[in-house]
């Protein structure tokens, strides 16, 4: 735990710190194409979803909102900072999923549906790392139907007959006719008319209201709240996760390689390799787990993981999936379109063939990041550039030949490293980098080739780190980043890691170029409407070219947990 709590510590720096765990319970709501997922005796963390609209072409978006709440009373802080978005069959297969930092109890975004699955009825569910240890019976989850024109093929379901079913079925909502009034200037527009919409409340119960969204979408792709509930109680099942109070974690658990009797009391190592270079350690608990606070990186990373040198025992690594890999089984409904629904599926095809043809696609590379950052022990005290000194033949002369703070010592016939600091030698060992991987074995380190490193940097003061203290600090950086060709520890596994998404949605969806044609399937999205002192909102768009009735959707939570609805409608003419 004592990576949920400590950051990096200078010891001159270090302070008492406490922190309380309060226990959170489950509990899931989602709504606009949304549904309830509810687990008997265990309410703890509620997820309010609210998706543009519940049916899709393949290649599309679907933007969500989302609204992390404690369901024992809605108005208190919440724990989870990070929410985890998932596509997957209605039989739990994992389609794709995303990574969203919530801030203030928020997160909106959206996550791409992929452009080679089959037609068929998905879901799209959301949870925090904490609901984990209740199951799939306590996340939150929707019901989306994708189409895709390229394909015949129809999603093949219930192959988890074994699995106990989770129930779906209606789940009312409250008028929002009483508490808010919602209007367009006109009911009857041309294409690329302007579009005036007002949100104006009605009442002081408007106060109530939690979260609001706004989603202009053809009439006939939103769906009613659905009820999600599991035929059987959900007890706790496991206490492995806990809530991600620091943002996002990563968890695993050390064993012994041929019996998998768990490894108490043991370091484990995690660096991050590349952009963002970053270490931390751990300890494992009684159990052999260990936990991990990552800092707040968007895009893909390389993590390598490892544990300390043991000479007794052979052990083994295992991480925890950053995603749910539990056995599902949902309803799979025979999947249908009405004579309406294959006319707006068709236009909304043609949207996308249109929009694949005259917008390009601009989103930035978020695995290549190129800002230069500091390590995370900041400036070092002393560097040595390799190049700036004559060539010497083996690593420990460039340490004990040059006035270095780092000096090769012999503890029973073994090298050990030595950190000079103001205060002598320390009484704890130093922590040896190379290209920010921990290596614990001297004698490896110094078998490396200088011609192989860059530079050295040394911190010559003691240094704690994921309350693990190091007697200064020893950073070897390669010149071609290649961890200079040294054996790395073989208890050691790579991760290729996503950390957050970020938001490229196609929140603009038409610049109203007029040579251009409007591909848009939502017309509107506004996932996060908030009511400044009582005032209305109001929203100002192109009407789509494409004609046929639109329905303007506002749905939302209060404060008491109750979820709001309201649809009005306009038509757009040829």
């Amino acid at each position: 735990m004592l990576n949920l709590i400590f950051g990096p510590i200078n010891l001159k720096e270090m302070h008492k710190i406490q922190i309380t765990i309060v226990a959170l319970l489950i509990f899931a709501w989602p709504s606009l194409a949304s549904c309830q997922s509810f687990v008997p005796g265990a309410v703890q963390e509620k997820v309010i979803l609210m998706t543009d609209r519940s049916v899709y072409i393949t290649g599309e978006q679907v933007h969500f909102s989302a609204t992390v709440l404690n369901d024992e009373d809605l108005i208190k802080p919440f724990k989870s900072q990070i929410l985890y978005c998932e596509i997957i069959t209605p039989d739990g297969d994992k389609i794709t999923g995303s990574k969203f930092l919530v801030t203030n109890s928020l997160t909106d975004g959206c996550v791409d549906i992929p452009d080679n699955i089959l037609t068929g009825t998905y879901y799209f569910r959301a949870y925090t790392k904490l609901m984990r240890n209740y199951g799939p019976g306590s996340y939150g989850y929707c019901q989306i139907r994708v189409v895709n024109p390229k394909r015949d093929e129809i999603l093949a379901q219930d192959k988890n007959q074994n699995v106990p079913a989770l129930q779906i079925t209606p789940a009312p909502g409250i008028e929002l006719k009483d508490r808010l009034l919602v209007s367009v200037n006109k009911t009857m527009y041309a294409p690329r008319d302007s579009v005036f919409l007002s949100l104006q409340p009605e009442h002081a119960e408007v106060s109530e209201i939690k979260s609001l969204c706004l989603s202009v979408i053809p009439e006939g792709v939103q769906s009613s709240a659905l009820l999600v509930k599991s035929i059987i109680d959900q007890p706790l099942i496991k206490t492995d996760y806990y809530p991600e109070t620091r943002g996002l974690s990563i968890s695993g658990k050390l064993t012994k390689a041929a019996s998998l009797v768990p490894v108490p009391d043991k370091k484990v190592n995690l660096s991050i390799i590349g952009d963002g270079r970053n270490f931390m350690a751990s300890r494992t608990d009684s159990s052999g787990r260990f936990f991990f606070a990552l800092p707040d990186y968007y895009g893909a990373r390389d993590l390598f993981v490892c544990s300390e040198k043991t000479d007794s025992m052979n052990v083994k690594i295992w991480v925890d999936n950053d995603f749910c890999t539990l056995p599902l089984r949902l309803p799979s409904p025979v999947f249908s379109l009405t004579e309406h629904e294959r006319q707006v599926v068709h236009n909304m095809a043609l949207n996308m063939q249109l929009s694949s043809r005259f917008y390009t696609d601009t989103i930035p590379d978020t695995q290549n990041v190129t800002k230069e950052e500091l390590a995370f022990y900041g400036k070092p005290s002393n560097i040595i550039y390799i190049d700036k000194y004559i060539q010497l033949p083996t690593l420990e002369e460039y340490f004990n030949e040059l006035p270095s703070e780092v000096k090769v010592r012999k503890r029973k016939g073994q090298p050990r490293f030595d950190v000079l600091g103001s205060r002598g030698v320390s009484f704890y060992d130093p922590l040896v980098l190379v290209d920010w991987v921990a290596v614990d074995d001297p004698a490896k380190v110094l078998a490396v080739s200088p011609q192989n490193i860059e530079r050295i940097e040394v911190v010559n003061e003691d240094y704690v780190k994921g309350g693990q203290t190091y007697g200064g600090i020893i950073s070897i950086i390669s010149r071609k980043g290649d961890f200079a060709g040294i054996d790395l520890p073989s208890t050691g596994i790579f991760i290729n890691y996503r950390f957050l998404s970020e938001n490229h949605c196609n929140a603009k969806f038409f610049d109203n170029v007029p040579t251009h044609p409007d591909s848009r399937n939502t017309i509107l999205w506004e996932p996060n409407i908030s009511f400044r002192n009582g005032h209305s909102e109001k929203f100002v768009f192109t009407a789509p070219d494409t004609p046929g009735r639109y329905n303007v959707v506002v749905e939302g939570i209060t404060t008491k947990g109750e979820l709001i609805t309201h649809t009005s409608t306009f038509e757009v003419g040829r």
